[in-house]
């Protein structure tokens, strides 16, 4: 798949900013009364996931984590 390739398609690098506006905030023109939200393309939060996993693994079996480190 993608990982085995080394390839990661553009479509798993873009994302999408969402403003909300905060509760109770009647301002519209003050940056504090909006929180930004970004939203991933969901693969690719999974193919990052499933990286991060066979990443942990391969560092605990070859114990490049000292015993002492979280």
């Amino acid at each position: 798949m993608y990982i085995d390739l080394s390839y990661w398609p553009s479509h798993f690098k873009k994302s999408m900013l969402i403003i909300v506006p905060k509760p109770n905030k009647l301002s519209d023109d003050i940056s504090k009364t909006f929180q930004p939200i970004v939203l991933l393309n969901m693969l690719g939060k999974l193919i990052e996931i499933a990286i991060g996993v066979r990443l942990q693994a391969h560092s605990i079996t070859l114990n490049f984590i000292h015993s002492n480190q979280l």
